[in-house]
């Protein structure tokens, strides 16, 4: 019985292994910027996140897809609406990214706390209905509840996310891995 319970364990902590991995899968159409061009980018939609993580978040993403340097010009124009509200035909003839934020979990120990939240990005290239790209990025942040609060962590969990996948979009935009 023992043995079953430690194998049983054992598979779960594999599983939960790969299922906290950064990945980014692009299809064999997905084309790195090679010409000045404007993306639109899709509010994120954040099912059961704290208004501490979600209010900056998507704010601080942009501004990092700015600030990054490429070899060609790229201008990043927000959508202020969500993608339901978006005539689909005309999104579809542009270059966009949308994401979300979901299962967010706060587990508290009696001195420590883990925060963890997995988000996704999808870029879509101009009329092609599937996204070419695609980013899932789990994060969690870890701390001791007398060095650091809640709020301050979330705020920490946000700018990881934000920070994190701008960066990995610029370097696929840019051609690089």
């Amino acid at each position: 019985m023992k043995r079953q319970l430690f194998l049983i364990g054992c598979c779960v902590l594999v599983l939960m292994a790969c299922s906290t991995r950064i990945q980014v899968k692009q299809k064999e159409t997905f084309a790195p910027r090679n010409r000045p061009q404007t993306i639109f980018v899709v509010p994120f939609t954040t099912i059961m996140v704290p208004e501490e993580v979600r209010s900056g978040l998507f704010d601080r993403f942009v501004d990092q897809l700015i600030a990054a340097e490429h070899p060609v010009s790229l201008e990043y124009i927000i959508l202020k609406q969500g993608i339901e509200a978006i005539d689909a035909g005309w999104l579809a003839k542009r270059d966009y990214v949308t994401g979300e934020i979901f299962a967010y979990v706060e587990d508290f120990g009696s001195t420590t706390v883990s925060i963890r939240a997995k988000s996704r990005i999808r870029f879509y290239q101009a009329d092609v209905t599937e996204p070419t790209m695609q980013l899932d990025y789990p994060v969690e942040v870890f701390f001791e509840k007398d060095y650091l609060t809640l709020e301050a962590a979330r705020q920490k969990l946000a700018l990881k996310i934000s920070d994190g996948m701008a960066q990995k979009l610029s370097r696929a935009l840019d051609g690089d891995k």
